[in-house]
């Protein structure tokens, strides 16, 4: 399988330089994923209507920020594994 990443940093894990190539760009796809679920959750935070207004208003936002800590985490990796992060789905 051919990996996207093109730079890397050199690190002391274990890891051959095709699965980190891997699992760099996996994880890149994930942290976009992520992104674009918590600009979605903040998006219906925005824009919620109706009786239930303000029990949804509040879901949303800390459905939202939920996602904080799990992109977080996952950008790391991708720097841990010596890749850059993206963090765009156009990337």
């Amino acid at each position: 399988m051919e990996t996207q990443t093109t730079t890397r940093f050199e690190t002391r894990n274990g890891l051959s330089d095709e699965t980190r190539g891997q699992m760099i760009d996996l994880l890149n796809k994930r942290v976009a994923d992520l992104i674009v679920l918590r600009g979605l959750a903040k998006q219906m935070h925005w824009n919620v209507r109706g009786p239930h207004f303000r029990q949804l208003h509040l879901a949303y936002d800390d459905a939202a920020a939920s996602l904080d800590e799990p992109v977080d985490m996952t950008a790391e990796r991708v720097s841990i594994l010596g890749g850059v992060v993206e963090g765009t789905p156009r990337m």
